[in-house]
């Protein structure tokens, strides 16, 4: 009895669970080859993207059943063909050859294998074509055991007459069939999602016009073949600063984000060598965030949200560690990581290039507490051991210090514009049905709240002033807050609810200025989501059961305000927030 290290037919098995997110990064492997390979010659890439649909005879919709990807790059002689089916090797394995998106040797077999049970590639050179193919069940079997010796061929008619783009004397064809772990089985929403993932990975080459990336589907009956969709692939800016891109219109056109402050440039010493790391960064436009998150482009940033981390001018991923993931303001900021390939430890770039598994939210203090040292011993020990981690908290704390900018600007900015508003928003009647219930208490029990004692001791002038001061340091400008100081006293409005951060982990927080209560909804806490954020990102619902729960929490800021010692005060404040504590245990439990 034989013990091979690696047995033949479980290896095979494993390595299609190869840990590609879905179909469409998939495919993205085989897109980085023909950019890669297209690199090494002059003008764009032509790229095709080609599903060929059946029906089954046990089954009443059409399924994919072939498909194939196109590139007129440079293509692949005999050997370098033979190589590029084998795991593990290829022509980028030497550090020296080591500058573009290739490097592993894994992407056009793995990606294969992790969709089908068979890859044929065709690929041809001065019009010389070869092909050769990986079979899983041969394999599997054993009577597979070394990639195939490219043999001479002819393109297939099939795929001749699918292909749009003028055929080359260079150019390579891989095809995949016995197409078993597609996501998706139509290829409608198999390259809608290659177009929205694709756009983004390869947005710089898209941009710059040095790859074009056709998609397209047919179906396949009684000998014909029917066009049912066809794309072209256009790029998608996880920070929204060019045009042309696939956000929705006018978005598509003009940049729905601005820069926030100068890219940033950090030199990380690695391996006795100094290599650049590049940070950008952008922040919503009032036009764009006025349009709130429930608007086309409020969906569409959701989906790009996150740290987009560039290598080689190739996305690797949306990285998440970063943000408060239970706000959903995060989505109107946007930060690019940029580096080369020479930091891919540093980094922990992925085989399958879908992650920087060494790039997340650090802390230093708390990491070098957890290990029982200084903060300079732990230094000291990451020195000494050449810890790549090193360099990725000092990339951490420039994030860190631009995202605490960035959210304040952002948190002014929509707070500004939705206190401005005149109309009546849930809130709005919220504070007024809290209003008539208070004046209701004090026909019959008197004046017996702080907030009321001010209402009576202040003049209306004194009162204005102190609340147009609380309302100008939400973002709203001194001439409108005015205007809305005045809306508030004239009117005798007892309670103004307002959405901010509030430190610690209360769900909310009251105050008096003016005579008025102050309820301030945390949006850190993640009841806000849960409840309160479709009052913020959509005024024209009609949310009666959050009006019903802002009376619920209105009634209890104005418990706080009757409170008639401070001492009492104080245990209604406590409970207050030993509630909210308790409160993100529940919250934080649910699946959103």
């Amino acid at each position: 009895m034989q013990f091979p290290i690696i047995p033949q037919n479980l290896s095979i098995t494993a390595m299609r669970s190869s840990g590609y997110r879905d179909s469409a990064y998939a495919l993205a492997e085989l897109i980085d080859n023909a950019i890669q390979a297209g690199q090494e010659l002059d003008g764009a890439t032509q790229i095709e993207v080609i599903c060929i649909e059946e029906t089954p005879r046990d089954a009443r919709r059409r399924r994919i059943s072939r498909i194939a990807v196109y590139d007129n790059a440079i293509g692949m002689d005999p050997t370098a063909l033979r190589k590029a089916l084998q795991f593990g090797n290829g022509s980028r394995l030497d550090p020296k050859n080591q500058k573009g998106i290739g490097k592993f040797g894994m992407g056009l077999p793995n990606s294969s294998i992790s969709q089908c049970r068979r890859v044929d590639v065709w690929s041809w050179q001065d019009g010389n074509v070869y092909r050769s193919h990986l079979d899983i069940d041969a394999i599997t079997s054993g009577t597979m055991d070394q990639v195939p010796a490219p043999m001479p061929d002819t393109i297939p008619s099939e795929w001749l007459n699918l292909i749009a783009d003028r055929i080359a004397p260079h150019g390579t064809l891989v095809v995949w069939t016995n197409i078993d772990r597609l996501l998706w089985k139509q290829s409608s929403t198999l390259l809608r999602n290659t177009e929205f993932i694709a756009g983004r990975v390869y947005r710089r080459f898209i941009s710059k016009k040095t790859a074009r990336i056709r998609l397209a589907a047919y179906e396949h009956l009684n000998g014909k073949y029917t066009s049912t969709y066809e794309s072209a692939v256009r790029a998608n800016d996880p920070l929204f600063l060019t045009t042309g891109t696939n956000a929705p219109a006018p978005y598509d056109q003009q940049p729905a984000f601005e820069p926030f402050g100068a890219p940033i440039e950090l030199t990380v010493g690695h391996n006795g060598q100094e290599h650049s790391v590049v940070i950008r960064a952008s922040i919503t436009k009032k036009a764009a965030r006025q349009e709130g998150g429930n608007r086309p482009i409020g969906r569409y940033a959701k989906k790009n949200q996150g740290i987009s981390v560039v290598r080689a001018d190739r996305e690797l991923e949306l990285n998440r560690s970063f943000e408060n993931s239970y706000d959903p303001r995060e989505r109107w900021w946007g930060i690019e990581v940029q580096f080369d390939p020479s930091l891919d430890d540093v980094f922990g770039v992925a085989n399958n290039k879908q992650a920087a598994t060494g790039f997340y939210r650090m802390d230093f203090e708390e990491d070098a507490a957890a290990e029982g040292m200084t903060e300079s011993e732990y230094r000291d020990m990451l020195k000494t051991d050449r810890d790549p981690r090193l360099p990725m908290y000092r990339i951490s704390v420039e994030i860190d210090k631009l995202l605490e900018a960035i959210r304040g600007r952002i948190n002014k900015m929509r707070e500004g514009e939705r206190v401005a508003r005149q109309k009546q928003t849930d809130a709005n009647k919220a504070e007024a049905n809290a209003t008539e219930a208070v004046n209701r208490r004090r026909d019959r029990i008197g004046d017996t709240g702080r907030s009321d004692k001010a209402e009576v001791e202040q003049p209306s002038a004194a009162r204005t002033d102190a609340l147009t001061n609380e309302i100008v340091n939400d973002g709203v400008e001194p001439n409108a807050a005015k205007q809305i100081a005045v809306d508030y006293v004239s009117k005798k409005i007892k309670f103004r609810i307002r959405h901010a951060e509030v430190p610690g982990q209360a769900v909310f927080d009251t105050s008096t200025v003016g005579g008025i209560i102050h309820i301030t909804l945390n949006t850190r806490h993640p009841v806000h989501q849960k409840l309160f954020q479709a009052l913020r990102e959509d005024d024209e619902g009609d949310h009666a059961y959050i009006r019903e729960v802002l009376s619920l929490i209105a009634s209890w800021a104005r418990l706080e305000d009757e409170a008639p010692s401070e001492k009492i005060r104080s245990a209604i404040e406590d409970t207050r927030l030993q509630w909210g504590r308790m409160a993100m245990d529940f919250f934080e439990s649910e699946d959103d």
